[in-house]
């Protein structure tokens, strides 16, 4: 049985394993095949490709050797009553099915139909020019040359293969009873006979007619072109976990000695952690940042502790996530800190090891925010996790100089040990299980019940458990597009629907839906799919957004928590997304939103309740949350930091097997980590245990100037600023390119305006971290509008990069000075300023 391909990187190999195990009471010997990539360390797993059973051969002429049809002395061929098929133009139209044959497999000669049976001719093709005729040589190193064996198969492909029914290529799915008759042949001729659909026997013998090889069966399914290309692209895995590990150790070359700590929530009992940072770290503490004056230290510290017991914790969440968000903004909007780094201190907000909880439960939301925020703004911030160990205070000043050294963006202490978060594959040692949800007949409760998730999940929970009654919530309720498809298919299922219009954030309304719930048909199970999007870099987030996009993660989460204590449930799902791990640019607020859900997820399970935590990618069918989204643009995006569209079985598959598991929290999305890899050089951290690649050196000096290095040498050796700028373009319009992804470099002309190219505030944000790594330089926010066009900003960058040079240069390479209009315009944010720019391009 072939259970997954195995797929070849374009660089790089993989490890192949083959087992053969002691033979069973018949005989059989059972046999496998393994392999994984070169990089993989001694506990990553293997992935199975195939398995199977081998014997000692039969005796050659019973019942799988080849018919008199194709093989033996007085066979005639073409057979008798064979029709010829043309096959002229089959390798063109394979191509355009999603084969793409390569030369050796395209041997395919001639082809006869007789009713439903395919005879065909098929040879290995001649050898390379000088070599001797008569056969390739390459065929007696084999049993059955592959390309030969694969090349007899091609003619079922004429049996409605190569038609346009929106089907992927059929591959092999299992084979039965195979014999091999004789070695060495470089040519064939083929029977193949149906057994019913998707299945033949194959029956093979050489051009004399002598016998080489049968199979009483095999079986082929076809395979959907996106997950072959899944495959090769590295995305076989879906389902991750976050490790912690302790901290790497790293050269302190470059880190500070100079800190301050700031109190900044003052209303949320930060002063008493304030001072114990200031202590440990032998700081000075402040009350905000606007009182540190003209002082830049390497680490501005923020503590914000967790929450007591008794307080609202959505409320305090929200509280504690908009102070969190102001203090970023206040800090990104000052040039005073832009070689200094703001160190966000929470306590007990992540779980670091399994059963742990989350008692700073109200301080979650704030990792999901930050983590965007360093997103989108490399090297400028820092979370830091306490507990309450002395030791973890007393080895805190270490902890923070390692990880600045180590270019590690989170830390956690736990008793005096500094623990970083990696991405690791949830290995599943058995099958994918059912959700352990009883089989009887209880009530599921769906919030988002009539969107598109909420309603596949909806569905697939009916179809697989016996819920006599399904309550599906939203804001909407009835008036919700499809709900009168979706209330009929539910009920030809046998449950009995209830559609209610309620905001699960609103904990009265929420209360009579519960309230509302029969006896006799108790609540079993809760899946909360709610969410909304409001969009925006760090810059120009509101308040208003933080809380419109929180309402219906944090506060509904929090109510269905409380509310649903008294039920017996064996299903508690919360819809989270992979924004919150992985702090997605441009969505702070939603990251900030799932971080929540993440941590309430942890908090249930460690009190012995049902919980599970979905942190979710793009999901490939449109929903009501990404309808209004640029589509192309959004998966480009996503695919350079190796996140994959998720298809919609694929996902439900995800959903039985993480609700079936221990974890609480799960990523269910495929990465992509042939693209991570490829881009090495920007890999997160938190990715560096999927993707291995060599840590970068820091050099001896620190400096923009030493990360550029080469880029630096290379300019230098060219003859003429003219040279320069033309090298300096080409590097902008391969990055612009890279962003954009609907454009080639050779497509982006000079002279093009980068906002008329389709810049928006995201895209904007991510040529300008493309650019400082590229440069080694720290570019501001607001560049692709001081520099509109390539070539300005390619003669910026050369300013910038050879400051001796520009001093030199005349007037028309000068930097234009700085008027009142183009301050006004550094104090806008990157949103606004591409409102602007559109109200101008559009008049």
């Amino acid at each position: 049985v072939l259970e997954a391909p195995l797929v070849l990187p374009e660089q790089g190999n993989v490890r192949v394993q083959v087992t053969v195990g002691e033979p069973n009471v018949d005989g059989h010997r059972p046999v496998g095949i393994h392999s994984r990539d070169e990089t993989a360390g001694p506990g990553d797993p293997w992935t199975r490709h195939a398995s199977g059973l081998v014997a000692e051969a039969a005796t050659p002429g019973s019942d799988d050797a080849v018919s008199d049809d194709v093989g033996g002395a007085d066979a005639s061929w073409p057979p008798a009553g064979a029709q010829p098929v043309p096959v002229e133009d089959f390798y063109a139209r394979t191509t355009r099915r999603g084969y793409d044959y390569g030369p050796v497999f395209q041997g395919l000669h001639a082809v006869w139909r007789r009713g439903e049976e395919l005879f065909a001719e098929v040879r290995l093709p001649q050898p390379r020019t000088g070599a001797p005729r008569g056969g390739d040589p390459a065929a007696g190193a084999f049993g059955l040359h592959p390309a030969l064996l694969d090349t007899a198969l091609h003619p079922m492909l004429l049996n409605g293969g190569l038609d346009d029914s929106g089907e992927g290529p059929w591959l092999p799915f299992s084979w039965n009873a195979v014999r091999l008759h004789a070695t060495g042949a470089d040519g064939l001729r083929v029977r193949l006979l149906p057994r019913g659909t998707g299945a033949v026997a194959v029956e093979l013998a050489d051009l004399t007619g002598r016998p080489v090889a049968s199979a009483r069966e095999l079986v082929t399914r076809p395979v959907p072109v996106e997950r072959l290309r899944q495959a090769r692209d590295g995305a076989g895995q879906a389902l991750f976990r976050l490790a912690w590990q302790p901290l790497p150790e790293a050269k302190a070359d470059a880190a500070t000695d100079t800190y301050a700590v700031i109190d900044a929530g003052t209303d949320l009992g930060a002063r008493d952690v304030a001072a114990r940072a200031g202590t440990a770290l032998r700081a000075g503490t402040y009350p905000d940042l606007a009182a540190l004056r003209d002082r830049a230290p390497g680490v501005v510290l923020a503590p914000y502790p967790g929450v007591a017991a008794g307080v609202d914790v959505p409320q305090s969440a929200a509280a504690v996530t908009a102070d969190v968000l102001g203090l970023v903004q206040q800090w990104l909007a000052d040039d005073r800190w832009a070689g200094s780094r703001l160190a966000v201190l929470t306590s007990s907000a992540v779980a670091t090891e399994p059963g742990a909880d989350v008692t700073g439960l109200a301080c979650a939301p704030v990792w999901g925010l930050v983590r965007s925020a360093e997103t989108e703004n490399p090297g400028r911030f820092l979370l830091v996790d306490m507990d309450d160990d002395p030791s973890s205070w007393a080895a805190l000043p270490a902890a923070l100089t390692a990880a600045i050294a180590a270019e590690e963006p989170q830390i956690a202490l736990r008793g005096g040990r500094a623990l970083v978060p990696r991405l690791a594959p949830h290995v599943q040692d058995t099958p994918a299980l059912v959700p352990d949800v009883p089989d009887r007949p209880g009530t599921l409760l769906v919030t988002g019940g009539t969107g598109t998730l909420g309603g596949l999940v909806a569905r697939h929970l009916v179809r697989t458990h016996r819920f006599a009654h399904v309550v599906l919530t939203s804001r909407s309720g009835r008036q919700a597009p499809g709900t009168a498809e979706l209330e009929a298919e539910l009920t030809a299922l046998g449950t009995k629907v209830t559609i209610a219009a309620c905001d699960a954030a609103d904990r009265a309304a929420l209360t009579g839906v519960l309230d509302d719930i029969p006896g006799d048909h108790p609540l079993t199970a809760v899946v909360h799919a709610a969410g909304i999007l409001d969009d925006g870099v760090v810059p120009s987030l509101t308040t208003e957004q933080l809380a419109r996009v929180m309402a219906p993660k944090v506060r509904a989460a929090w109510n269905l928590h409380e509310l649903t204590r008294g039920h017996d449930l064996s299903l508690f799902v919360l819809f989270s997304s992979v924004a919150g791990i992985l702090g997605t640019a441009g969505q702070a607020n939603y990251a900030a939103a799932n971080a929540f859900l993440d941590g309430l997820a942890t908090h249930r399970r460690a009190q012995g309740l049902a919980a599970t935590s979905l942190a979710w990618g793009y999901w490939d069918q449109v929903t009501g949350m990404t309808r209004h989204l640029d589509r192309d643009g959004m998966l480009a995006r996503l695919r350079r930091i190796g996140v994959l569209p998720l298809e919609t079985e694929q996902g439900l598959a995800l959903f039985d097997t993480a609700t079936a598991t221990a974890d609480p929290v799960l990523v269910t999305t495929p990465l992509d980590t042939v693209a991570l890899r490829s881009g090495a050089g920007a890999v997160p951290l938190l990715l560096r245990g999927l993707v291995r690649v060599p840590r970068r050196r820091r050099a001896a000096a620190s400096g923009p100037e030493t990360a550029a290095s080469g880029l630096v040498q290379r300019l230098l050796a060219a003859d003429t600023e003219t040279e320069q700028d033309r090298m300096l373009r080409g590097l902008v319009q391969a990055e612009v390119a890279a962003v954009l992804g609907s454009v080639t470099p050779e497509g982006v002309r000079p002279e093009h305006r980068f906002i008329d190219l389709g810049f928006d505030s995201l895209t904007t944000v991510e040529l300008r971290n493309r650019l400082s790594r590229a440069t080694g330089q720290r570019l501001p926010a607001t560049l692709v509008f001081d520099y509109p066009t390539p070539a300005e900003l390619a003669r910026y960058l050369r300013e910038r990069l050879l400051p001796e040079t520009a001093a030199t240069a005349g007037p028309g390479n000068e930097e234009p000075s700085r008027t009142a209009e183009a301050d006004a315009i550094a104090a806008m944010d990157v949103d606004e300023l591409v409102r602007l720019a559109l109200d101008d391009h559009n008049s």
